[in-house]
């Protein structure tokens, strides 16, 4: 196991987030390791720098507090207190200014985080922000309007709730003919839909969704393009159907998350719940819950049966998750949240495990990753510099 993925595990045990199968994996390697030098040195590297108040996690798992006890402090016989101190903050788990923003590698030597002097013009994070255009070619921004009925489509009306979410009610007469909108978000935006026949979509930063005011034939089709998860209203009679580039998904009723940026080279479906056909350059394959079906450019398609849907769908529960994610697979979410433009001034090999809120300063995130003691960053108005 890497050094990365112990910290990570121990951060996840003492914050109380850690799942059974992972706290099975973090005992299982510290017992296997033993009196290992190596495993002390990961545990205890971050002493030096960082002590946490550790009362906070005196209510760790009893087994698993008893194996690091003995690892550590085998011959005293009331150790609890200090072993669960030490090991805490060998994890390096920092909570800063109750943000929820976890640092999970120790920084280096003469290290600073992102500096003030760096952070004049600090960027805010993204909200609820999109567009609306409508058949006929009218726009509404939908961050200015306000709540009630916007606008309507044939027999379909289109209202904005409150908490900033668009509903179509497609109870009018569906025989008219048929009419298409498409919502889009920009960078730094994201907005909650319901489409006329109840599926709810959520579109991330950068992002659209294009379908039919009233769902009247014998399927329902929906283009996407960037980031949307759905909940798919089930009917068995009526087909629904994803286009997402040349990738074709067929659902019954389900919930399922399709990331189709043009930068990401791949159109990634995660499915939650149900089950989704994926059809790309006359190859399919069904996906079950837990799974990923990744399409690349030319249709070749892998699956992944052990996705981290955590990790997947960080961006629509609010917070940023990476878990041994590279510097640009990081970066490129920052950009589109924080509608800022980065420049690597200097290349950055490692792989990072960080969780951070997404509704704070981007200055938060970039301290985070700062203190993996991996990379630096220098901020310019809406560019951020990457820096070694």
């Amino acid at each position: 196991m890497s050094d990365a993925r112990v910290r990570y595990l121990v951060t996840r045990f003492f914050d109380g987030s850690i799942t059974s199968m992972e706290k099975e994996e973090l005992a299982a390697w510290v017992e296997q390791a033993g009196d290992d030098d190596a495993l002390k040195k990961v545990l205890e590297e971050a002493w030096d720098h960082y002590e946490p108040d550790a009362e906070l996690r005196q209510d760790a798992d009893p087994a698993l507090n008893r194996i690091i006890g003995n690892l550590f402090l085998p011959e005293e016989p009331k150790p609890r207190f200090r072993f669960i101190k030490r090991f805490a903050a060998a994890a390096a788990v920092a909570l800063v200014a109750g943000a929820g923003i976890y640092y999970l590698y120790k920084p280096s030597g003469g290290h600073q985080p992102v500096a003030a002097a760096n952070i004049a013009n600090d960027v805010m994070p993204g909200g609820a922000k999109a567009v609306l255009t409508l058949s006929n070619g009218q726009q509404i921004v939908l961050d200015d309007a306000a709540d009630g009925v916007l606008a309507q489509q044939g027999g379909t009306s289109i209202s904005k709730q409150a908490g900033g979410q668009i509903v179509y009610d497609a109870s009018g007469d569906a025989s008219r003919e048929i009419l298409y909108n498409t919502m889009s978000t920009p960078k730094g935006g994201e907005y909650q839909l319901t489409l006329p026949d109840g599926t709810k979509a959520w579109l991330n930063a950068a992002s659209s969704i294009t379908y039919p005011t009233a769902f009247a034939g014998r399927e329902r089709i929906v283009r996407v393009s960037g980031e949307v998860y759905l909940e798919v209203a089930k009917n068995k009679d009526k087909p629904f159907r994803v286009q997402a580039g040349d990738v074709q998904l067929e659902v019954l009723g389900t919930h399922f998350n399709v990331n189709a940026y043009g930068d990401d080279k791949t159109v990634s479906t995660t499915l939650l719940e149900g089950s989704v056909k994926v059809n790309a350059a006359g190859n399919s394959r069904v996906i079950t819950p837990g799974q990923q079906a990744k399409v690349a450019q030319g249709g070749k398609m892998t699956v992944d049966a052990n996705v981290n849907i955590a990790e997947t769908m960080a961006w629509k529960n609010g917070r940023f998750v990476f878990e041994g994610a590279s510097i640009e697979t990081v970066m490129r979410q920052l950009s589109r949240w924080y509608d800022v433009e980065v420049k690597a001034l200097e290349n950055v090999d490692d792989l990072f495990f960080v969780d951070v809120p997404r509704n704070k300063k981007i200055s938060d995130v970039l301290k985070a990753l700062e203190l993996t003691g991996k990379v630096k960053f220098r901020i310019e108005g809406k560019t951020i510099m990457i820096l070694k």
